[in-house]
């Protein structure tokens, strides 16, 4: 009986780094991304041609996709050279790593958010208030005499005070999700050994 909770919670638990992968993938590369996650949690260890054959996608797409995950760490290679010298790679999904990509990626994730929100709560912004244009910083504003350097309209302060709350909220809800998310995993984990 234990044996097949066991097997079953390792089901749950491959099912669920599984669905974790695809929903990073797909949120950082796009739907071809998820369905490569697919495709290798069905069919393992594949070829970049298998998994555009079984994805139904451009060979030199995947490969693009598959070379950017894999410089992310989300996705990890064996290389064969055969008798000729011809290398073949061969995909798999590092499911064993899935928490340490997830609390690696919120990291850098929450790092970018607060470098941004330095620049925003630092800077004083000008805007012509064409939303095609950029906003510019007081110093570009002062060298462009604050007028547009686009339509040549005057530019006027910009108030980033909702961008600024913005990213604060994201960056908390981020650090909240994280610590609860990884006080589970530490749960689960000691209640496992």
């Amino acid at each position: 009986m234990n044996e097949e909770i066991n097997k079953n919670q390792d089901i749950d638990d491959k099912e669920s780094a599984i669905y974790a992968f695809k929903k990073i993938v797909e949120a950082y590369k796009g739907q071809l991304a998820g369905k490569i996650v697919e495709a290798l949690a069905r069919y393992g260890e594949l070829t970049d041609n298998e998994i555009a054959e079984r994805v139904d996608a451009d060979d030199s797409e995947v490969r693009r996709i598959i070379w950017v995950l894999a410089g992310e760490g989300l996705l990890i290679s064996k290389k064969v050279v055969n008798d000729t010298g011809w290398i073949t790679f061969f995909w798999k999904l590092p499911l064993d790593q899935v928490d340490g990509l997830i609390l690696s990626l919120y990291r850098r994730i929450i790092d970018r958010l607060e470098k941004k929100l330095e620049y925003e709560t630092s800077n004083i912004f000008y805007w012509c208030m064409d939303r095609n244009h950029e906003r510019l910083t007081f110093s570009e504003a002062v060298d462009n005499m604050f007028k547009c350097p686009v339509c040549g309209k005057t530019l006027m302060p910009y108030d980033n005070s909702e961008l600024i709350a913005a990213i604060k909220y994201s960056i908390g809800e981020m650090k909240r999700f994280m610590n609860e998310y990884f006080m589970e995993v530490k749960e689960n984990t000691a209640e496992s050994q």
